[in-house]
């Protein structure tokens, strides 16, 4: 056991010599220049070795992953780009489509409306000629039952009137016809050429020598000169006379008053059905 351990706490015994105040710095330190230039030599041939077998290598990856991933960007910008195209080109052609569309619906509305105007068009036609056919069959069969009952009327007064006259003079008929016939050669513009005209007189009966003779007075009274007259007789006057000559006929019988009336009654029919049509 060291003696300071012999039961009393002692202190250490001073390393430093008795008087000096400071530790010995030891012997001074020196440089090797071969050791440093082996050292600089070691690092520049490891600079070289990391530089020809780890620096260019690694640098030679690294452009190519970076080229790599230009490459990969490049490709997916084109194509990016060519589905924005392709999207810009296929909305182009969703307008087109659009558009077409609706062009195609507007001619079909378009040619709907059209056929189905001309459809009413020629249905309103075909009514209004159907309208206007079935009201000329109306017309038509008016007319012709206003015509036969025309005719029959004509016919009824036709055997009216040759009954009545039955009980009429012939002689003072004719001579009532034969002076209305005077009074209108009196204001005929031929009076004067009628004077010295081959003149005819149609009787609806025959006259004898006597009216005759009552007639040429009754015409030398009118036309101031006796007349050349020949007689002649047409029953189908009914009644009455007609005096005739080279562009004139003067006539005064119950035909010509019948074909007067008659012509009238179908004018007016006519102006009837006419405003009635319109």
């Amino acid at each position: 056991m060291p003696p300071w351990h012999s039961g009393a706490r002692t202190s250490p015994p001073n390393p430093l010599p008795q008087g000096e105040g400071e530790p010995d710095p030891g012997p001074p330190m020196r440089i090797d220049l071969w050791t440093l230039a082996l050292q600089a030599v070691n690092v520049l041939v490891l600079v070289w070795l990391l530089a020809r077998f780890l620096f260019r290598p690694v640098a030679a990856v690294i452009a190519a992953r970076r080229d790599a991933a230009d490459k990969l960007l490049a490709d997916a910008a084109a194509q990016r780009q060519r589905a924005a195209d392709a999207l810009a080109r296929v909305a182009t052609e969703r307008e087109g489509l659009n558009a077409e569309g609706q062009r195609i619906v507007a001619d079909a509305r378009a040619t709907a409306e059209a056929e189905r105007a001309t459809l009413l068009q020629h249905a309103a036609d075909a009514a209004s000629r159907l309208q206007a056919e079935a009201q000329q069959g109306i017309a038509r069969d008016r007319q012709t039952m206003r015509e036969a009952l025309e005719r029959e009327a004509t016919d009824l007064g036709v055997i009216i009137a040759t009954r009545l006259l039955q009980r009429v003079p012939p002689r003072d008929l004719n001579r009532a016809f034969i002076e209305t016939v005077a009074e209108a050669v009196v204001t005929h513009p031929s009076r004067t050429s009628l004077a010295t005209a081959d003149l005819e007189l149609c009787s609806a009966v025959p006259l004898d020598a006597a009216a005759q003779a009552d007639a040429r007075a009754i015409l030398a009274r009118t036309l101031g000169a006796t007349p050349r007259i020949s007689f002649r007789t047409d029953p189908t006057l009914l009644a009455g006379v007609e005096l005739a000559a080279p562009a004139v006929l003067i006539r005064n019988s119950w035909r010509t008053d019948l074909e007067r009336i008659t012509q009238s009654l179908h004018e007016t029919a006519a102006d009837a059905v006419a405003q009635h049509l319109a």
